[in-house]
This record gives structure tokens, sequence and C-alpha cells, in this order.
């Protein structure tokens, strides 16, 4: 049986040209459900979440600060000015969401649709 949170990331790396480098799930209240073996969510993902639920102008992750470009409810997209890349948060269903790190080079509205394509895979899945 495969693991739809590793198909959901596949699916996102692939489609996204390689951009999206590392992948998550976390609940609102700062569970980490899943992620990649290449990055550590478990000490962040509270002050994540929090962030992510009151449209923060700014984000950190692995103490790197990321600098909001774009808070819908269901969304997040935020950049680190010094190139460290691009944090993306895309809702998958009541209170989860996929976290997915992505490439500084990459463009961020084509990448975060394929995050978003990849979290509602999700749906009824974690």
């Amino acid at each position: 049986m495969s693991d739809p949170v590793m198909d959901a990331y596949t699916m996102a790396y692939n489609s996204s040209g390689n951009m999206v480098q590392a992948f998550g799930v976390i609940t609102e209240g700062g569970q980490v459900l899943w992620q990649s073996n290449n990055w550590d969510l478990t000490a962040d993902a509270t002050s994540l979440m929090t962030a992510v639920k009151s449209k923060s102008p700014a984000i950190t992750q692995n103490n790197v600060r990321y600098s909001t470009m774009r808070s819908t409810p269901d969304s997040l997209v935020a950049r680190n000015i010094q190139g460290n890349g691009i944090l993306m948060f895309a809702k998958i269903e009541a209170d989860k969401w996929v976290i997915a790190w992505v490439a500084p080079d990459a463009q961020p509205d084509g990448v975060y649709v394929d995050v978003d394509r990849a979290a509602k895979t999700l749906k009824g899945k974690i």
C-alpha cells in the first residue's frame, strides 16, 4: 500500500519541475502528521500555524525568516529575501495543512498551483 502523502509530495515535486524540495503535513494545533526526511518541522509547527492563521507579515522556520507575499484563509506563500527559498502552505481540509519548501528560483504562483493540487489529493486520506 502506498503512502498518500509521499504520493502527493512526489506529484508536487514532479509537476513543479523539481522545485518542491521538502514537504509536510501539519495541523493547526501544531502536530506534525508527516514530513519529508530532509527537514524537521517539529520545533516550528505551532508557530508556523499561528502565523498562517493570523496572516502574519513574516514567518520563521528553522531560524530562517520569510516575508509573506500572499495570504488567504486557505493558503500562505512567503519568500526569504536572502534567497533561502519559499514556504508554501495549502489547506487540505479542516485543520490539516500541507507545508512545502520550494527552491528560491521558483515562480511562486505557478508552483503554488502544484502544491495546492497535491494538498487536494490528500482530502480524506490523512
